[in-house]
């Protein structure tokens, strides 16, 4: 497969949640730098961790798909400029580095924001990837920023409640189901 092909591919992998399409264009030894901010499981090497990621995203936007504008690759490397929409049906948990999880509660709204996605490819398949994202207009469309009095309010009732705990500890968990679900595959 092309690089095209292999990045389209991945993107398909992310848009449907397939495993298989995942195995086709995910290395087993990838590194999603990205990873940093999502559940714990999602950082686990190839497609696994791959896997962990599409579960989280699928388990909190509605209608997730990826709409490439353009690309271009140029030797192990390919750098591709999408929209990602969606529709946040389910809290929204992130996970900062050295802090604790923070969840969001759903609302509803519909979002579309570009990013820009880096590949590294090894042996056919990609096998590093970092990205640059508009994490601030999806969480401004959603209704979560600026943190105005009707934001606040829906977090603190969310905090109070019991949910954003609730919401933490299923997000690790779907993300785990979606890591052990995804095929084994040895490394080459």
């Amino acid at each position: 497969m092309s690089p095209e092909e292999i990045v389209s591919t991945l993107f398909a992998a992310l848009q449907d949640d397939d495993a298989a399409l995942a195995t086709a264009s995910v290395h087993p030894a990838h590194v999603n730098h990205m990873a940093a901010d999502e559940p714990p499981a999602c950082a686990r090497p190839g497609v696994p961790g791959f896997m962990a990621t599409s579960a989280w995203l699928h388990s909190t936007f509605g209608g997730l798909r990826f709409e490439l504008i353009e690309m271009t690759a140029a030797g192990d490397r390919a750098i591709t400029h999408v929209w990602m929409r969606g529709k946040q049906a389910a809290p929204f948990v992130v996970f900062p580095p050295g802090a604790k999880p923070v969840a969001f509660p759903p609302t509803g709204r519909e979002f579309a924001v570009r990013h820009c996605h880096v590949f590294r490819f090894r042996d056919g398949l990609i096998s590093e990837h970092i990205a640059v994202r508009d994490d601030l207009g999806m969480m401004t469309q959603l209704g979560h920023l600026p943190p105005g009095p009707a934001a606040l309010a829906r977090m603190a009732r969310f905090q109070l409640s019991g949910q954003a705990r609730r919401a933490v500890a299923s997000a690790i968990k779907i993300a785990e189901r979606g890591a052990a679900a995804a095929p084994q595959t040895a490394l080459r």
